[in-house]
């Protein structure tokens, strides 16, 4: 309690208002806040928190109060209520906390008010805002709880003295809700700090370290991730979790998956500091629109019948009631979700038939206003399965097929009773195809099938469709299992059927025949049938164009610049990268999943010319796309590329990991040809490292040269058995057997169907150039490099060479030595580039030079418009959300959030949520 000289406290007066909160040390630090107010160079005089129950705001006064005493500063404190809230109260708190710092600043002031000899207010606050504008010594001011406080009175004088405070006093003002204040002047002249609701969530590490500091807990970078996702750095949600983690003794992720609105902690202070502090009519809005994923205001008045919905939300947010914008306009907005869900079990728990009445209501003016997928939802969450299932019916095969979120499906169908799934064929193919890109083709081809016998079924099972309807649903459900057969790598399967149904599906139906040829692509792309490949993604490109599909044509972009780069033409898959470029830029439902393939493609050319770097900024982009969803090869290359960067920056241990947790995945989904390619590709490693031993061991280890491996029969899948001999010559190489490895690598060289021009065939050179140096050729060893060097010169693809090993270094040298007539040779200068990259990289250098060719993305390219979603998005981010929140407030797959998050990364040039949100305010996208 402050001790007064001359005159004593007045006895109505509560004293533990003017006392400061103790700042406990065991804290974590949020000195970074208000640097700029204690700094030496700081030239604010104001600094305003301004944020919701629980987010921090009396640590942060704490701390502050505690560093101004600690520089010497002068302080008084005043908790306000909301009895305060008329001047002559405010007056008498005020100059008693006033004379708690300096008795002789008010002298009078006190003896009369006690006297109750102040008719005018006015003049009184007048007379202290010019006894305090005279202070000469470090002072500062502490405003707590100032949501109170509405009187113009005192918001006058509070303005005023914020406005004439001299050089060395501080104003400090905390507040649940906005401030009713004029501080605009402050602001312009650069004299205000503002801390807000985003700034006081915890960061990853600042919440690690609350845990440790204050609950001793330690955890695990995954399990910390989801505590963060899961309380959106909210500091309250945190503690009252670790409070839970720490009388919890299961696995710490299973407490903190469950952790909710529902939790008994959380509840009660919810219920305690917020919900019961509200007037009737905002608890009863709040508990209304608590099952609203989203909110505007026609919404909030449809579910809610008041007309006012604009001004309640406009005060709910003013108050700081848990309400996040998700736009610039204000058109809509959402809860924190764990007050939302806090909200929703308390509206279930008062009255669960309002819960199902809001979200009927909910649902049916998101139908009427165009927002279909939340219609579903909301019909979903009312119950009302008839209506979700006509709705599903009627959009989800464009929603699985042309927009590939599988996520929506899945969930849809997670929470639709299987009777009424089976209610409409359009709703188990829509599953089926879903499945089919999940690594689940057999149940997808169990519904397909489930589908033809009922539409051939002289009862039909209640489906009423037309004969027409009923064709073309048969060729849906064909051209579903050929999509499953591709997907799960039934490859000359696929060709068959695919091959016949062809010819059977009219050109009126141009997404079906997109669909077929990108699966015909796929599929000879496997068998290295690269030709073959891009003549059918050219067709998959044109129908996929004529029938609107970006998801059909992303797939063709893709399979067309695969083949390309296998067919050293990485020129031409450039242009596939950038026509992909194009389409997501124009946006549109599919552009996320198409980001996800243009990543991989551009990290896969960036590798090709080893420019590493580079392929790990777009794999930074592409490496999470397949962990949900995809066939091999977009799996393949993003496993492989990741491993690639480890090996590059000499990490081997970390880039076996990568190869062997790839093989686990194989297993686990039955891929055999991933398995056997990554199996090879970490053996190629070892061998890269000098680790011949290593390389026999995972040999063994994946039975990579035991001919009765089951993994080895793969008919028809030529990329599988030249992987294995080039391994097997290698090896031989290295156990020095280099003539054996020469009658091997001469074979495959001549066999039927080998491409001598592809990245495999310049890899087989360079294998036979190390061999012939082996066997002291060296003539002819430098010509065999010579014909790789001049081939790849020409598009610089440098890694299949480059993936050889070190012992092409001598021999490499040996050919810059011995090369004589410069001017005569083609390509000279791209032919020294190339030689110098090479050796610069194979010799242990990390600077490899840079090339001269295009880039697959110009990285001079300006800041691309964000769309309505990204805007949003960004909001979502800026707010604090994490994937998962995001995935759940947005209605789309967490892979879905993650490509919309990259997509503006790159349009606004950054590579961070936190730089994203600072650039989009610099840019005022936001």
């Amino acid at each position: 309690m402050p001790k007064h000289t001359g005159t004593s406290l007045p006895e109505s007066l509560i004293a533990t208002k003017f006392i400061p909160t103790e700042f406990d040390s065991r804290l974590v630090s949020r000195r970074q806040l208000f640097d700029g107010l204690v700094g030496k160079e700081g030239m604010h005089s104001v600094l305003t928190i301004v944020a919701t129950a629980g987010s921090g705001k009396s640590t942060v006064m704490a701390e502050l109060h505690r560093t101004l005493v600690d520089q010497g500063s002068k302080t008084c404190w005043l908790s306000l209520d909301a009895d305060d809230d008329n001047p002559a109260a405010f007056a008498a708190y005020f100059v008693c906390a006033l004379r708690s710092a300096n008795p002789t600043l008010v002298p009078n002031e006190l003896a009369l008010l006690r006297g109750n000899q102040v008719p005018d207010f006015s003049r009184l606050f007048e007379q202290l805002v010019r006894r305090i504008s005279n202070i000469s010594a470090e002072f500062a001011i502490f405003f707590d709880d100032f949501q109170h406080i509405s009187d113009p009175h005192i918001l006058a004088f509070v303005n005023r003295l914020a406005s004439h405070l001299p050089p060395g006093v501080r104003l400090v003002i905390a507040s649940r809700s906005h401030l009713p204040l004029d501080l605009g002047r402050l602001r312009v002249r650069g004299q205000l700090v503002e801390i807000e609701q985003e700034a006081l969530n915890f960061e990853l590490s600042k919440a690690a370290e609350l845990l440790q500091k204050v609950h001793g807990l330690d955890l695990s970078p995954s399990d910390l991730d989801a505590l963060m996702e899961t309380t959106e750095g909210w500091p309250t949600a945190i503690q009252l979790a670790a409070l839970a983690l720490r009388r919890y003794r299961g696995p710490a992720r299973e407490l903190i998956d469950s952790f909710s609105g529902r939790d008994r902690d959380l509840t009660s202070y919810l219920v305690e500091s917020v919900l019961r502090s509200q007037p009737r009519e905002v608890s009863d809005f709040l508990l209304m629109t608590a099952p609203l994923r989203r909110m505007s205001p026609d919404l909030c008045s449809a579910v809610t019948g008041q007309s006012e919905s604009t001004e309640m939300l406009a005060n709910i947010k003013r108050c700081n009631l848990f309400l996040i914008p998700l736009d610039r306009q204000g058109r809509w907005y959402r809860y924190h979700h764990l007050f939302g869900e806090f909200l929703q079990n308390e509206l279930k728990r008062v009255s669960p038939q309002k819960y199902q009445t809001v979200c009927e209501k909910a649902a049916h003016w998101c139908e009427v206003s165009g927002y279909t997928t939340e219609a579903i939802q909301y019909s979903l969450d009312s119950g009302h399965y008839e209506k979700a299932s006509d709705l599903i019916a009627e959009h989800a095969l464009a929603v699985s097929q042309r927009n590939g979120d599988h996520y929506t499906i899945f969930d849809w169908m997670r929470r639709l009773p299987a009777i009424y799934q089976e209610s409409r064929p359009e709703i188990l193919l829509s599953h089926a195809w879903s499945l089919a890109f999940s690594h689940n083709s057999y149940q997808a081809m169990e519904l397909t099938n489930r589908v033809l016998a009922k539409l051939r079924s002289e009862a039909r099972d209640g489906w009423n469709i037309s004969e027409d309807e009923r064709a073309r649903l048969r060729l849906v459900a064909q051209v579903t299992q050929t999509v499953a057969e591709a997907t799960s790598d039934q490859l000359e399967t696929c060709i068959a059927r695919g091959t016949d149904l062809r010819t059977k599906i009219p050109e009126n139906e141009p997404f079906l025949i997109a669909a077929i040829s990108n699966s015909l692509g796929y599929s000879h792309f496997a068998k290295r049938e690269f030709d073959k490949c891009a003549s059918a993604a050219a067709d998959a490109y044109l129908y996929g164009h004529r029938s609107g599909a970006d998801y059909a044509t992303g797939w063709a972009d893709f399979l067309h610049g695969l083949a390309d780069l296998e067919l050293g033409k990485i020129r031409n898959a450039q242009e596939h990268s950038r026509r992909m470029s194009v389409t997501v830029l124009r946006g549109g439902a599919a552009q996320s999943y198409i980001a996800g393939l243009a990543a991989l493609l551009n990290a896969e050319i960036a590798t090709q010319r080893c420019e590493f770097d580079q392929a790990k900024i777009h794999l930074e982009e592409g490496k999470f796309f397949t962990e949900v969803f995809g066939p091999v090869e977009p799996i393949l290359l993003a496993i492989r590329n990741q491993a690639r960067q480890f090996a590059y920056a000499g990490d081997y241990g970390e880039a076996r990991r990568i190869l062997m947790k790839g093989q686990d995945l194989a297993l686990k989904i039955d891929q055999s040809r991933l398995f056997l390619t990554l199996a090879v590709e970490e053996a190629v490693l070892r061998l890269n490292a000098g680790d011949a031993a290593g390389a026999r061991e995972t040999a063994s280890r994946t039975r990579l040269q035991d001919d009765k491996n089951s993994f080895r029969r793969l008919d028809g899948v030529r990329g599988v058995r030249d992987a294995l001999q080039l391994f097997e010559a290698r090896l031989l190489v290295a156990n020095s057997n280099a003539p054996a490895a020469l009658r091997l690598l001469s074979l495959m060289q001549h066999s039927t169907g080998f491409d001598r021009s592809g990245s495999i065939g310049l890899t087989v050179i360079a294998v036979k150039a190390t061999a012939l140096w082996r066997c002291e050729r060296h003539a002819e060893a430098i010509r065999e490099l010579d014909r790789a060097l001049t081939q790849a010169a020409l598009e610089f693809q440098a890694y299949p060479i480059f993936n050889a090993g070190p012992e092409l270094l001598p021999i490499l040298r040996a050919t810059a030595e011995r090369r004589t007539g410069l001017a005569a040779i083609e390509n000279i200068e791209a032919r020294i580039r190339l030689e110098h990259c090479l050796i610069s990289l194979l010799s242990g250098e990390k600077s490899a030079p840079e090339p001269a060719h295009s880039r697959a993305i110009d990285p001079a390219v300006p800041w691309e418009p964000l769309t309505d979603r990204e805007t949003q998005l960004l909001r979502l981010v800026e707010a604090g959300l994490g994937n998962k929140q995001l995935s759940k407030e947005l209605l789309i797959s967490e892979a879905t959030v993650k490509w919309h998050l990259h997509n503006v990364y790159t349009k606004i040039g950054v590579r961070s949520r936190t730089a994203a949100t600072a650039r989009a305010r610099e840019l005022r996208l936001i």
